[in-house]
């Protein structure tokens, strides 16, 4: 009777044998590759203990070889393994802050894969990580991304969670490492409970306007005087309702006045990834973004002084332009807000 077929990827008993005329240890055994022929392998050392340890670690190498993984991997390593495999864009940017190209139009936006790794770092090896492949299950991923809005992670963050790790199982699905079907696809929809939308009164706008421009010049405050930036910025979140990076993208050649009556074209959004250079681009979070609204008078006011007031070294064309000449940064504007 012949030998049995070893599994893909698997190797058989190693034996050990000194070598009389060299006088070293030589360990052997056979490996089936992922190609699917058996050969024997080999490795010396200068005790039986060495020689083993080296074709071990051979064994192993060659086991993980074209990235793949062990027959049941951790969850966290299938997670890296997804992460790694994914296509970024690589964006040029200009010396303006403008985003010139993009290397791929296939992959997903960097700031999509900024989301990804962080969900995948911080919310999901925690919980989940530690767990094997196949010790996942549906009910494993309903618990703990109801687990993620129990304990104040937010719907948004559970929501992302959920498309990570569906993404994280399918690879393994395709991988073969998980032969059951998505785990992923049968939890139930995370609802998020609808809230009736709230606009701000007119009193309570007046209020934080002036909060704004009152914000440190309290008595006995130390350091510079603050400028109107922050002042103006939030004047025109108010008056626009755009999202933060929206507003900082906006520029110059963006801004209709005619009389009393302002316009703004909303037509693109500030990046900040974790890696590489920060950007304007102009694809927005949908087709729908990009929209003409029409400003109260406060902020005509602050569109009409800030365009006089464009520096030289403007070259962005910036409505909020940095000391450099190119776009101001969420982050900063974001730190400047938060409370002290």
């Amino acid at each position: 009777m012949g030998r049995s077929s070893l599994p893909l990827g698997a190797w058989g008993t190693i034996s050990a044998k000194k070598d009389a005329a060299s006088g070293k240890w030589r360990a052997s055994c056979r490996f089936r590759g992922w190609d699917g022929v058996t050969r024997t392998y080999s490795k010396f050392g200068s005790t039986k203990g060495r020689a083993e340890t080296a074709l071990l670690e051979s064994m192993t190498q060659r086991q993980q070889e074209k990235g793949r993984l062990s027959n049941n991997p951790s969850l966290k390593d299938v997670a890296e393994k997804w992460l790694m495999g994914i296509e970024v864009p690589e964006v040029v940017v200009d010396e303006n802050g403008e985003m010139v190209s993009v290397g791929s139009t296939e992959g997903i936006r960097r700031q999509t894969w900024d989301q990804y790794e962080s969900i995948d770092h911080n919310l999901i090896p925690p919980d989940l990580g530690a767990l094997r492949i196949k010790e996942i299950t549906t009910s494993t991923c309903d618990r703990f991304l109801r687990s993620l809005v129990k304990h104040g992670k937010g719907h948004t963050n559970a929501r992302l969670a959920k498309t990570v790790l569906r993404q994280i199982m399918s690879y393994a699905v395709r991988h073969d490492l998980y032969v059951w079907g998505n785990p992923v696809v049968e939890v139930d929809r995370l609802r998020k409970p609808r809230k009736k939308p709230v606009g701000l009164s007119e009193s309570t706008v007046a209020e934080v306007r002036e909060a704004v421009r009152n914000c440190g010049l309290e008595p006995g405050r130390s350091g510079p005087r603050p400028t109107s930036v922050l002042a103006d910025v939030v004047d025109v979140l108010l008056g626009t309702g755009a999202r933060i990076g929206e507003v900082l993208a906006i520029r110059l050649e963006d801004i209709y006045l005619s009389g009393n009556v302002g316009k703004i074209a909303i037509t693109g959004t500030l990046v900040e990834p974790r890696h590489g250079p920060k950007y304007r681009q102009d694809l927005l979070k949908n087709a729908r973004s990009e929209r003409i609204i029409r400003v109260p008078a406060f902020v005509v006011d602050v569109l009409v002084r800030r365009m006089a007031e464009s520096p030289a070294n403007n070259a962005a064309g910036a409505l909020f332009w940095s000391r450099r000449g190119t776009y101001m940064q969420a982050s900063n504007v974001r730190r400047q807000l938060a409370p002290h």
